[in-house]
């Protein structure tokens, strides 16, 4: 953990979720991270499935930070099917 916690160190590690277990992953790593929310319309073509839904929804999320990253900042966003 102090390798990855050694090369995290130049970025800024954003989590887009306030979810209380995706915090608790980078809390238990002891990975620093910040939380920034952007809402999204959680809609999906309907053609598509199981985690092609989910990939689809952490892509639309990360698409909303489009343009307010800088370079060292790491994006982090997930979906779930739960």
């Amino acid at each position: 953990n102090k390798m990855l916690k050694s090369k995290l160190s130049a970025y800024s590690i954003i989590l887009a979720s306030g979810s209380p277990r995706r915090q608790q992953f980078f809390k238990e790593m002891d990975i620093p991270f910040s939380i920034r929310l952007k809402e999204i319309e959680e809609v999906y073509p309907n053609h598509l499935k199981a985690e092609e839904i989910t990939n689809y929804l952490a892509a639309l999320k990360a698409k909303a930070f489009e343009g307010t990253l800088q370079e060292n900042d790491i994006l982090v966003s997930w979906k779930t099917n739960n």
